[in-house]
């Protein structure tokens, strides 16, 4: 797992790492705190804005080497859900290792379609307890976290879990 500067060092979020048990997530079984990102067009977002459906929120990075390996699964997951779960994909900013310009170019590189958003400095990354990036948050219509996924999964599982908060 990469881990990152954004979180506070004394937040209580436990993290699972590959073949560990999983450990419990400290928004696992919460309502979703609220947050802001930005679009590309400078426009601040609130993530009450997606409440419509059910989401799946993820904090990513195109530096990060698991995230290179989750996005084109995510992309792929996005084509079958996007009618039925909010993406709520949140590239962390810190304008030193991701910028705007960084983000923006890798997303077209890479041919992705599903919609994100900038977490400008971190904040929203700290609001959700993120520890490591990719940090996937599956939330349900009521805006409850459902699971919190810290460690890679494949096409399938995520479609799994994905049925599991359509329910």
């Amino acid at each position: 797992m990469l881990y990152f500067s954004g979180t506070k060092k004394n937040d209580k979020a436990s993290t699972q790492t590959s073949g560990s048990a999983a450990v419990e997530h400290v928004l696992t079984g919460q309502q979703l705190p609220e947050f802001e990102m930005e679009d590309q067009l400078g426009a601040l977002k609130k993530s009450s804005e997606f409440y419509d459906k059910p989401m799946l929120v993820v904090e990513w990075a195109s530096w990060c080497p698991y995230c290179q390996r989750q996005l084109p699964e995510i992309q792929k997951v996005y084509e079958k859900y996007k009618n039925k779960i909010n993406f709520v994909m949140l590239d962390m900013l810190d304008f030193h290792k991701e910028t705007k310009e960084q983000a923006d170019q890798y997303v077209s590189e890479k041919g992705y379609t599903f919609p994100y958003y900038y977490d400008a400095s971190e904040k929203a990354a700290d609001i959700l307890h993120v520890q490591s990036i990719p940090g996937i948050y599956l939330v349900d219509k009521n805006q409850k976290v459902k699971k919190v996924i810290l460690n890679f999964h494949d096409e399938a599982a995520l479609e799994k879990e994905l049925e599991e908060i359509l329910k």
